[in-house]
C-alpha cells in the first residue's frame, strides 16, 4: 500500500486495520462529557467517517470480510446528534430529521455492500448503535453485553432502523416489547430471541470473531457470499415468487465466475479452495 494509500484509509475517529482479506474498522469517539460518558456514539462526525470508509471499501480487493467494533471494549453508546437540548421542537425538528435520514443511508451501505460485515459487539449496545449493529450480517457478542432499544425511554422513537430492522430480525412481538418498554437486555436474551448469532466469553471472543472471518475468506467465493447475502436482503422485501426470479439471475451471475468452477474442483479434489474474485 502506498503512502497515499494508506492516509487514505486513517480518520480521526475510525482505526482501520486491514490483514488476510479482513477489514477491521474500530469505532473510537471519546466521551461526550463528563456527564455522559458513552463513548463511540453515532454523531455526525462518526456517521461521516463511516460513509467514506464505505467509499473505499466497495472499490477494495484486499477486503472479503469486514468486522465493526468498538474501542475501549464498548461497542456504541447511541446516538448523538451534538449541542444542546432543544427547548423548541419545531427549533429542531428538521435538522434532525436530515441527520435521522443521512445515518439511515449510511448504515444501509453496510447492508448493501456485496462483503459480509461481522458487527463484533462488546460492551453496550443501545439505541443507535444497536441499529448499526442489526444492518451488520452476522453479530456475535460477549457474555455481558448489554443491550437496549432505549429511545422511547428518553423521548423519542428509533430512526435508523430500529423499528424496521429489529421486526424483521426477531418478528413484530419481540420488537414492540423491546422498544416500547425500553428496557435492558442481556447478550444471552438477544440470542435465544435470534437477535444476535453467538455469545463468547470476553477472553475467546476476538479468536472466535476471526475464526468466523478467516473462516469466511478461505472457504467461501467472494462474489458468491456478496451475491448470496444480497438475495436474501432483497427476499425479504419482496414476494417469493420475485425473490426467487432474482434468485435465478444471481445463480447464472456466479456460475460464470472462475471461482464456481475453482469451488467445484476444489471440491471434487478434497482441496482447500483457491478464490480469486473473478
Amino acid at each position: 500500500m502506498s503512502k497515499e494509500e494508506k492516509n487514505d484509509w486513517e480518520f480521526k475517529h475510525l482505526e482501520i486495520k486491514k490483514e488476510n482479506f479482513v477489514t477491521t474498522i474500530v469505532m473510537d469517539h471519546p466521551p461526550l462529557s463528563n456527564l455522559d460518558t458513552r463513548v463511540n456514539t453515532m454523531g455526525p462526525a462518526l456517521v461521516d467517517e463511516l460513509g467514506k470508509v464505505q467509499d473505499l471499501l466497495y472499490n477494495d480487493n484486499e477486503t472479503r470480510v469486514i468486522i465493526l467494533r468498538g474501542s475501549k471494549n464498548y461497542f456504541s453508546g447511541g446516538g448523538d446528534f451534538g449541542g444542546e437540548p432543544p427547548t423548541e421542537p419545531r427549533n429542531i425538528a428538521w435538522s434532525v430529521k436530515k441527520g435521522v435520514v443521512k445515518g439511515q443511508r449510511v448504515f444501509k451501505r453496510f447492508r448493501d455492500i456485496p462483503i459480509p460485515v461481522i458487527a463484533a459487539i462488546e460492551g453496550y449496545a443501545g439505541g443507535g448503535g444497536l441499529e448499526i449493529a442489526m444492518s451488520c450480517d452476522l453479530r456475535y457478542a460477549t457474555e455481558d453485553t448489554v443491550f437496549r432499544q432505549i429511545e422511547t425511554a428518553v423521548g423519542m422513537i428509533p430512526g435508523w432502523g430500529g423499528t424496521q430492522l429489529m421486526a424483521r430480525h426477531i418478528g413484530v412481538g419481540r420488537t414492540m416489547e423491546l422498544m416500547l418498554l425500553g428496557k435492558e437486555f442481556s447478550a444471552q436474551r438477544a440470542y435465544e430471541i435470534g437477535l444476535i448469532n453467538g455469545v463468547f466469553s470476553e477472553e475467546d471472543f476476538e479468536k472466535e470473531v476471526y475464526e468466523v472471518a478467516n473462516y469466511i475468506v478461505a472457504q467461501c467465493a467472494p462474489i458468491a457470499t456478496g451475491i448470496g447475502k444480497q438475495m436474501v436482503n432483497f427476499g425479504g422485501t419482496v414476494p417469493l415468487d420475485v425473490g426467487l426470479e432474482m434468485e435465478s439471475y444471481g445463480y447464472g451471475i456466479v456460475a460464470g465466475t472462475t471461482d464456481f468452477i475453482e469451488g467445484l474442483m476444489a471440491a471434487g479434489q478434497g482441496r482447500p479452495p483457491k478464490y480469486k474474485n473473478k
